[in-house]
């Protein structure tokens, strides 16, 4: 996306807590996501065409034509059911634009159960259906640095958002007794989750894969969750127990499903990298992160590369640098066990002139005690090819090959 002119939406009436039907308002909704990825709205203005927000998800960027057109929906306290579908799908916009950034947007439960609910219109409904469907087809690849490439196509923590999209769907569906609508929804489901466990499956089978099975654990153990959460509430009742069997617990139990890729994920997720799940709110606190989509996070523990970036970033002044490390040495001091904060330093140790030692002047002064202390110099220090050999080494060893 080239940088250009601001793609502001254009609204006039202010909007206060619980603004569209008891939820967040519209406006206030494109607000949460520039201040998540302001980098979206700095791009040259392109005219969405005309639609409903709901006719407009279709093709690669379907999340940002939506993003962009967001101003075609009010604020209102009793929505149609048309503004029901509407507001459905600036939510899933807003949140496949964020969820990768360091302040995703919290519409979790509205795209995978509230809105899904308050829907009552079958025609209303369908567009909805369809709109989940075609979720598969959005490209993520500019709003996230969490994708594992794959010889089954790109895995994504994204896969799991629109699995729970899909699993709305199924109670939409199902509640409204749609079952053939309710069945596709279903082949959907099951179509991805075999997909996402042949591409596990395959890297941990092959040698020299266990990087890349690693990656995928930490995105098939986060995508069961994101099921398991949209069918495990209380709303999903009216879908029977047969599919939410068939589906839920993928990652604790019942290993016969899909070869138990997703079992065999999740403990190499429990063993090696449950401490690098956490959802990095020391790193919410460094605004200068959200500034440019290559500095959007990647994968954990591996942050070698990304602290490289850092150390590089061109257009940080040296004040600005020592901030983003701050923000780092503090992050390792919050989350225990975690690794991947402190390979981002080392990273960035290697690749900083003068080494982390060489900002000492722009530290403060808890930074720089904690630089001094012995145990994160011992890691900071640690190779990366040693860090990775023994992190392949330790996933062979949980797998069992």
């Amino acid at each position: 996306m080239a940088r250009g002119s601001n793609t502001k939406a254009t609204w006039t009436a202010p909007e206060g807590r619980g603004a569209f039907g008891g939820f967040i308002g519209p406006r206030n909704l494109v607000e949460l996501v520039r201040n998540a990825a302001p980098w979206l709205f700095e791009v040259a203005a392109v005219e969405s065409p005309p639609g409903r927000l709901i006719e407009l998800g279709d093709g690669p960027l379907g999340w940002w034509t939506i993003l962009r057109a967001a101003d075609r929906i009010e604020a209102t306290e009793a929505p149609t059911s048309a503004q029901i579908a509407d507001y459905f799908a600036l939510c899933c916009a807003a949140h496949f634009a964020s969820v990768a950034t360091y302040v995703p947007t919290d519409v979790d439960a509205k795209i995978r159960r509230a809105l899904w609910v308050d829907q009552r219109d079958a025609g209303e409904l369908a567009r909805m259906v369809a709109f989940a469907l075609a979720l598969e087809r959005w490209d993520v690849s500019g709003i996230s640095a969490r994708i594992v490439p794959t010889n089954h196509g790109p895995v994504s923590g994204h896969d799991g958002e629109r699995l729970s999209v899909l699993c709305g769907a199924l109670i939409g569906t199902h509640g409204a007794e749609d079952t053939t609508a309710a069945a596709r929804v279903a082949d959907a489901i099951e179509s991805e989750l075999a997909r996402e466990a042949a591409a596990f499956s395959a890297a941990a089978a092959r040698k020299g894969g266990e990087l890349e099975a690693l990656d995928l654990a930490t995105v098939l153990t986060h995508n069961a969750g994101d099921v398991m959460q949209a069918l495990g509430a209380g709303e999903a009742r009216c879908v029977p127990a047969e599919i939410r069997l068939r589906f839920t617990d993928l990652a604790r139990e019942r290993f016969d499903r899909h070869g138990g890729a997703f079992g065999r994920a999740a403990a190499l997720y429990r063993e090696i990298l449950a401490a690098e799940g956490h959802r990095h709110y020391p790193l919410r606190e460094i605004k200068l992160l959200r500034a440019f989509p290559g500095l959007l996070l990647p994968l954990g523990p591996r942050l070698d590369t990304w602290g490289e970036t850092l150390a590089r970033w061109p257009s940080w002044t040296a004040p600005q640098r020592a901030e983003v490390v701050g923000g780092i040495v503090e992050g390792c001091r919050k989350v225990a066990g975690q690794e991947g904060y402190y390979r981002a330093l080392s990273g960035f140790e290697r690749a900083h002139p003068g080494g982390l030692d060489g900002l000492a002047p722009h530290h403060g002064s808890a930074t720089r005690h904690a630089l001094k202390d012995a145990d994160l110099r011992k890691k900071v220090a640690l190779r990366r090819e040693s860090f990775e050999s023994s992190l392949a080494k330790r996933a062979r060893q949980v797998l069992g090959a």
